[in-house]
């Protein structure tokens, strides 16, 4: 998987790098007026991160992508800001003591993942959250136009163009979420199928 994604940002070298909605939904609704340690899983190019600096957060960007993180350092000398951004897979156990972050922020990051790794990756994630921090994340729900495209792996998992597509049910983020306590959930249909699962949470 890590040469497809490499290759995906290499070939879009200077495109598909803007502020995201979710991330401007999530700083007008929780975030604005705040502060804090925010981590941000599966960065990209990092215009969400960029963005989050920006508005007073201390950002660590993290992505599997050494192609996407390099875009992003470039990114960040031609703005002469200067944002910590690690290449790790969000896998393995993250690089971080525990009660490290006020904030950790993933938008489609976190469903390409098999369940019992997304089940890690949120115990990683609870791990590394603060008490009362809040989690922010953005995934393709079960109604999205693709889902059941592709080779089917197990319930709502499928592997597709070369990676895995984890599609989220609304019961399925609850079940992950029960260590927090759930300010928002709701989903996203867009009119051309795709579909996403916004959820806000804060750690019990």
């Amino acid at each position: 998987m890590k040469e497809i994604w490499d290759n995906r940002h290499r070939k879009s070298i200077g495109r598909y790098n803007r502020i995201t909605e979710f991330a401007n939904f999530c700083f007008l609704n929780y975030l604005k007026g705040k502060q804090g340690k925010l981590l941000d899983l599966a960065c990209g190019k990092g215009a969400d991160s960029v963005f989050l600096h920006e508005n007073g957060f201390t950002v660590t960007a993290i992505d599997y992508s050494s192609e996407a993180i390099n875009q992003f350092n470039y990114i960040q000398r031609k703005k002469g800001v200067f944002i910590t951004s690690l290449v790790r897979d969000i896998q393995e156990k993250l690089p971080f003591e525990t009660d490290s972050f006020d904030y950790v922020f993933s938008r489609i990051g976190l469903g390409y993942f098999d369940d019992k790794t997304t089940k890690k990756i949120f115990s990683e994630i609870k791990r590394v959250l603060k008490s009362e921090g809040l989690l922010m994340f953005q995934v393709k729900s079960v109604n999205d136009r693709v889902y059941g495209s592709g080779k089917e792996l197990e319930k709502d998992v499928y592997e597709l163009s070369g990676y895995i597509r984890h599609f989220f049910s609304e019961d399925y983020a609850r079940k992950l979420l029960k260590d927090f306590n759930i300010i928002y959930l709701e989903e996203k249909k867009l009119d051309n199928g795709n579909a996403y699962l916004d959820v806000i949470a804060e750690k019990k």
